[in-house]
């Protein structure tokens, strides 16, 4: 079993590697607009992140005074509302054009991440803090 591990951890570590050496020749090789327009999407979508990580704590009174009412409908409305303004939020530091399957399969799978830790979230500050 040991030997087994030895050869995974050898072959994964040449497998990351030689993937570090293609994207830095790639990088590199790749015209400087192309490499502006990635970093500049990059940036975005960790601004989208932060926005999206920051928004249920920098409003916990409003899912303080949603549990109160003890409604999963209204835990459910604040999630979903939570959740809607992190895809508008998206949409727009994107200006609303999303093209391509993988842009878009992206874009789903950011708000669904963001409609998991809304969730996760805001059980939390209603249990701990309402």
């Amino acid at each position: 079993m040991e030997l087994i591990k030895k050869i995974a951890t050898i072959l994964l570590t040449g497998a990351v590697g030689l993937g570090v050496v293609v994207g830095a020749i790639s990088w590199f090789q790749m015209p400087a607009e192309d490499r502006s327009a990635i970093l500049g999407s990059v940036w975005r979508a960790l601004a989208w992140l932060g926005i999206v990580l920051i928004l249920p704590w920098a409003t916990y009174f409003v899912t303080t005074w949603v549990s109160k009412r003890e409604s999963n409908l209204a835990g459910a409305v604040l999630v979903a509302g939570y959740t809607l303004v992190g895809g508008l939020i998206l949409a727009w530091l994107f200006d609303f054009s999303i093209h391509g399957t993988t842009a878009i399969v992206l874009v789903i799978l950011g708000i669904l991440i963001a409609l998991a830790y809304n969730l996760l979230v805001c059980d939390w500050i209603a249990e701990k803090l309402g």
